[in-house]
């Protein structure tokens, strides 16, 4: 069962819903297309400001991955900026555990809620699927770019993947890119013949 995709406007929405520190991950998640866990550890020693960049080592994969910062995640982190250089964006949100009831990911599902999104719930016979949860925010990234015609190669290397077959799982194109590229096929019949 494949993950879902976030809008722009869905990711507005829930900006709007979300408490200061899910902004700062939601942004993160959006603009860096990183794993909840790799997000919410993410500290100050981790960016670059000088040279707009972020920098940091996934949990999942230990590949380590640095990106230029997007200008909306940079005036976010310029926003949270506090006294400690070395501390984390989101302290709260780092000392609690992803699964679980009250876990990060719960909570996600609960601002989802809030801001009257769609979960996509889908149920298989071994158990439950939120097409749409935190980790779809890394789909919106790798999409995003994709359909901004982006290289898999470098979208390959913004995400970390080390897999053109996992890679390929988390684009997904939308029609309009699809669309200009068949209006770019040259056209055959005559000026007469159409």
């Amino acid at each position: 069962m494949a993950r879902d995709v976030f809008t722009p406007e869905d990711i507005r929405t829930l900006l709007r819903v979300a408490a200061d520190e899910w902004q700062t991950v939601i942004v993160l998640g959006y603009y860096r297309g990183g794993r909840l866990g790799d997000m919410v550890s993410l500290s100050w020693d981790s960016v670059e400001l000088a040279t707009s960049t972020i920098f940091y080592q996934q949990g999942k994969t230990r590949t380590r991955v640095e990106v230029p910062i997007h200008s909306d995640l940079e005036a976010r982190l310029l926003a949270i900026a506090g006294d400690n250089p070395r501390g984390l964006f989101c302290p709260t949100l780092a000392r609690t555990r992803i699964d679980g009831r009250r876990g990060l990911s719960t909570q996600f599902a609960h601002l989802m809620s809030a801001a009257a999104r769609d979960q996509d719930q889908v149920r298989s016979a071994r158990n439950a699927f939120s097409r749409k949860s935190f980790h779809s925010l890394r789909h919106s990234f790798s999409s995003a770019l994709a359909n901004a015609g982006v290289s898999a190669d470098v979208r390959m290397k913004l995400t970390g993947h080390k897999s053109l077959d996992v890679h390929r799982r988390y684009t997904h194109v939308e029609m309009e890119p699809l669309k200009h590229a068949i209006a770019a096929l040259p056209r055959l019949a005559g000026e007469n013949e159409a």
